[in-house]
């Protein structure tokens, strides 16, 4: 009969349950890729963030400088051409402190210290005082001839925010580098300087507060006060706080990594 002479594969087919059998949904059949390349392929995805890390940072970097360039070049350029206010003349130096050291610090890279940014922070309370009494005059006027679109708070703020951002990225770049297994001793302790200037930057601005409450103080409020109280109180701690930071914390020479 014809049916008896059918191949005989077909029993085997479907008697033999060892037998190997194809699934086009198994990924281990299809995967020829070895653990070695995987991990080559997670390195080059963890240098791949490193890299982006590292685009942030020039390019706000680049950002950055563009700003400082506007307070510079720009308002303090023009000030000194045109001259200033006569109830204002001696405190233009108050407004912007030591910016245009940090400006050259970013520019020209000559300077190594850090500590620039320490003498900004400290000047900057008694800064914004004087901003807030002319920034709807003088300083609303200078913008709308410069024509900038930021207000000169906003520029006077950057330092500040950009000292804070620079361990946040740093951290980051390193715990990538780290996690590529490059070496990192340098970038180490990069991250170590640039976590201990935010916390300077961030005791001077104190002290230039609580020093201002004491101004204040003399003048609007009588002893006893809770302005006068909480200056009293709060300043000498904050000082002696300031004086325990060591000085050679703020060297810091820059490297390329």
């Amino acid at each position: 009969m014809v049916l008896e002479d059918r191949p005989s594969s077909l029993s085997v087919e479907q008697g033999d349950s060892s037998s190997p059998s194809f699934n086009p949904s198994d990924n281990s059949l299809l995967s020829s890729s070895s653990p070695v390349e995987e991990m080559d392929e997670r390195r080059a995805g963890i240098l791949k963030k490193r890299h982006c890390i590292l685009m942030e940072l020039v390019e706000t970097e680049r950002d950055y400088i563009r700003d400082l360039s506007q307070v510079v070049e720009g308002y303090m350029s023009r000030m000194k051409e045109e001259g200033v206010p006569d109830d204002m003349k001696g405190k233009d130096k108050i407004v912007f402190g030591n910016i245009h050291q940090i400006f050259d610090w970013h520019k020209d890279r000559l300077v190594r210290r850090l500590n620039v940014y320490v003498v900004y922070c400290q000047n900057k309370p008694k800064s914004e005082h004087i901003v807030a009494e002319y920034i709807d005059t003088y300083f609303e006027d200078l913008k709308q001839r410069l024509g900038h679109r930021l207000q000169i708070t906003d520029l006077l703020i950057k330092p500040v925010q950009r000292i804070m951002k620079y361990q946040l990225l740093l951290k980051d770049f390193l715990k990538h580098s780290k996690k590529a297994g490059l070496e990192s001793l340098d970038l180490e302790k990069a991250v170590e300087v640039m976590c201990i200037v935010p916390k300077r930057c961030n005791d001077m601005m104190n002290v230039g507060r609580l020093q201002g409450f004491e101004v204040r103080k003399q003048s609007k409020h009588p002893a006893g006060s809770f302005v006068s109280n909480m200056g009293l109180r709060g300043l000498p701690a904050v000082i002696s706080r300031v004086r325990s930071w060591p000085r050679d914390a703020f060297c810091c020479r820059t490297r390329s990594w």
